[in-house]
């Protein structure tokens, strides 16, 4: 069993609702605990967000309350009325993410036993009170207790998925890999790549509390984004592969040949940027692009003489030879894009390390996760 720091936060944000709320007057101990445990979020910023929209929830909801027991009474249809118009408001004002634990607090006020419109007043603001405590205390849980970082995550996650498609990618191009079963890997790679945005956005949105951080922290980011753009790329041209397979291996064995070269070059260069950024490498020394300028014209050379539907045997038919072209220009600009954003990614990992190399400590932080 494996206990996360969100876990342990939410307890301590518990203990910690229960504890103050019994020490201030007029203040139910129930309220503040739901509300402290439904206010963490995953990320600082969402729970800074999260303490204005329900705050201004559990201040409606009082509102509404008041004024329908007012005017109305508490009567079961009474009530009931006034959970549609306060769903129906807080949908107006785009407040939907907070309107059961506000809906909640409308019931709890209107069922409570009043003699006069004061002791009224007195409960709904006890409970409003009650609910911007809770939050109150999620979010400072959520600052100073094991603040969410999700850096060392986000930067393991792209890493171990660039790791399983690059496997995948030299399978395929030696006929290794089952149809049916690389289906099912690119489909785990997509969800791979959509958790890892997922990831990214948390780790955007983590608070930087010094100034001189910033610009460090900015450039980070845009690595990672890059990262995550090149894992993209390097999926795409395993799909595209994989969609292209029967054109792939009935192609000219030199050609087959020159493609799986360039490819396995493209593969060698993703895995030296993450050498280069875990500081395994001096980032001056990755030139992979440089050494087959030479093979990669051959290689375009090559393609476009094959893409031409006035040659082929007299064998092939026009749809075949059609469907060929196609495939290889699409192989082609799956390659050209993978290419593409591994220079760019390569621009931004070298002046990443010349620029912030006191900040870099992804070497150190992947050994003790991988320990």
């Amino acid at each position: 069993m494996k206990l996360g720091a969100r876990t342990i936060k939410t307890g301590i944000g518990v203990m910690l609702a229960m504890v103050i709320s019994s020490l201030l007057p007029h203040i139910e101990i129930m309220q503040p605990t739901f509300v402290a445990v439904l206010g963490l979020q995953q990320s600082v910023k969402k729970t800074w967000y999260t303490l204005f929209r329900r705050g201004a929830a559990a201040f409606l909801g009082g509102l509404t309350a008041v004024v329908m027991s007012y005017f109305f009474g508490n009567s079961p249809i009474v009530v009931g009325l006034t959970v549609i118009i306060f769903i129906a408001i807080m949908n107006a004002i785009q407040l939907q993410d907070v309107i059961s634990l506000a809906t909640i607090t409308v019931v709890i006020i209107m069922l409570q036993p009043v003699d006069n419109v004061n002791d009224l007043i007195g409960i709904a603001t006890s409970r409003v009170i009650e609910n911007i405590l809770g939050v109150v205390i999620s979010f400072l849980v959520n600052v100073f207790i094991m603040p969410p970082k999700y850096d060392n995550v986000l930067y393991k996650e792209i890493s171990d998925t660039s790791s399983e498609v690059l496997i995948r990618l030299r399978a395929i191009l030696r006929k290794n890999g089952e149809y049916s079963s690389l289906t099912s890997d690119l489909d785990w790679a997509y969800k791979r790549i959509n958790y890892i945005r997922d990831l990214f956005q948390l780790s955007k949105e983590e608070p930087i509390w010094f100034a001189s951080r910033r610009v460090s922290r900015k450039r980070q980011l845009v690595v990672y984004r890059s990262f995550i753009q090149s894992l993209l790329d390097m999926t795409n041209l395993l799909h595209t592969i994989h969609t292209h397979t029967n054109i792939l291996f009935v192609i000219d064995d030199d050609l087959r040949i020159q493609i799986r070269e360039r490819i396995e070059t493209l593969c060698a260069a993703h895995e030296q940027i993450f050498l280069k950024f875990d500081g395994r490498i001096s980032p001056a020394e990755v030139n992979f692009f440089q050494p087959t300028k030479i093979r990669r014209q051959e290689l375009m050379n090559h393609i476009i003489k094959e893409t031409d539907l006035n040659r082929g045997s007299e064998t092939e038919s026009l749809n075949y030879r059609i469907e060929k072209s196609n495939s290889l220009i699409l192989i082609t600009g799956a390659m050209i894009k993978v290419e593409s954003s591994l220079i760019h990614l390569n621009t931004l990992v070298r002046s990443y390390h010349t620029h912030h190399e006191e900040d870099h400590d992804h070497y150190a932080l992947k050994d003790k996760l991988d320990s």
